[in-house]
């Protein structure tokens, strides 16, 4: 279960190292409260955090002794948030309520989690996070995971001696396969763990053209996630398809991808609309959930590196969102000269 969560709070920046490395051993919750817990952790899957704190905090007051997984489940919750207080409040919880080293291990490492994706880490909270994982370790004893995690964090600092031998650990131990995948690249590419890369995608868009980020690499993509239903998502439409017509296609790639559940409905919008760049409908939310989307409009700037370079959420409503984009792009060197198909 706490695999789960945890994949779903560090989909952004650590996405195959968020697997966590064992089952909680905790007692059977009460009918009650288990429904509760439940109807959390649907919440949580289904992107409604704030539904999921809203249930795992009646789950909390239901039960007769502090719910460890409740705490685990909060702090998944205000992660994906970004709320550091009551994320970091939350693992202190579960830490305080663990019964056993197995689930003490569990909060330690959601800790250092929420300490590395929530804002712009500093030094002081780099090292907190490192210290986290290194008790967490202390705890549940060698573990591929917890190797890993704690080895990005390592990279992050500098410290690539140390996270080496952590990373070397993490594939000794045989772990799964994303996980080695993870850790292998990191011993050929220390510098994945300092920059953020775009996760891996493929798509066929409505218009038939299928796209690989792997086979991208050089040029700039724009991915614009949106819905028919989003009022500054259709406000955005003009300048968008100005700015898919303004860097050659060899340079730039913008890529729309839709939240909306009619298909019918999507088609007849972009028909109606002439929105003849890549158009693609995720469907399952695939693509959101692994870029870590929460609000539309997102646009995700990546390079050709495949970093992300910037995101852009939401309308500053002292400047349009597009008109942020534009700038984000016009400021690439790789893109002078590039104007024009």
């Amino acid at each position: 279960m706490y695999r789960f969560l945890l994949l779903l709070v560090c989909s952004v920046s650590i996405a195959t190292s968020s697997l966590l490395f064992a089952q909680e051993k905790t007692t059977p919750l009460d009918p009650t409260v288990q429904q509760q817990y439940q109807a959390g952790q649907q919440a949580l899957s289904a992107g409604k955090d704030k539904d999921a704190i809203d249930a795992f905090k009646r789950a909390n007051k239901l039960a007769s002794n502090p719910c460890f997984k409740c705490f685990v489940g909060l702090a998944a919750a205000y992660t994906r948030q970004g709320d550091l207080k009551n994320a970091l409040d939350s693992c202190d919880r579960a830490v305080a309520t663990a019964t056993d080293n197995s689930n003490k291990a569990n909060a330690h490492a959601y800790k250092g989690k929420a300490l590395l994706t929530i804002g712009k880490p500093d030094a002081k909270r780099f090292g907190q996070a490192e210290q986290e994982f290194r008790t967490a370790i202390e705890l549940a004893g060698n573990d591929p995971v917890l190797h890993l995690d704690l080895a990005i964090t390592l990279l992050r600092q500098s410290k690539d001696d140390q996270a080496r031998e952590e990373l070397e650990k993490c594939v000794a131990l045989n772990p799964g396969p994303a996980i080695a995948e993870q850790a292998k690249m990191l011993l050929a590419n220390p510098r994945r763990a300092r920059e953020e890369f775009a996760p891996d995608f493929q798509l066929t868009t409505l218009q038939g053209q299928e796209y690989d980020l792997k086979e991208m690499t050089g040029k700039i993509v724009v991915l614009d996630f949106w819905a028919t239903w989003c009022p500054t998502c259709r406000e955005s439409l003009g300048e968008l398809k100005e700015l898919s017509r303004k860097y050659r296609s060899d340079k730039v790639v913008v890529i729309s991808i839709s939240a909306d559940e009619n298909d019918a409905a999507w088609r007849d919008f972009i028909a109606k609309k002439k929105m003849e760049w890549p158009q693609y409908r995720d469907a399952d939310r695939k693509l959101a959930k692994s870029f870590g989307i929460h609000a539309f409009p997102t646009y995700m700037v990546i390079d050709s590196d495949g970093i992300i370079k910037q995101r852009i959420v939401g309308m500053d409503p002292q400047e349009n969102i597009v008109h942020r984009l534009k700038a984000t792009l016009a400021a690439m060197p790789q893109l002078e000269g590039a104007q024009g198909k």
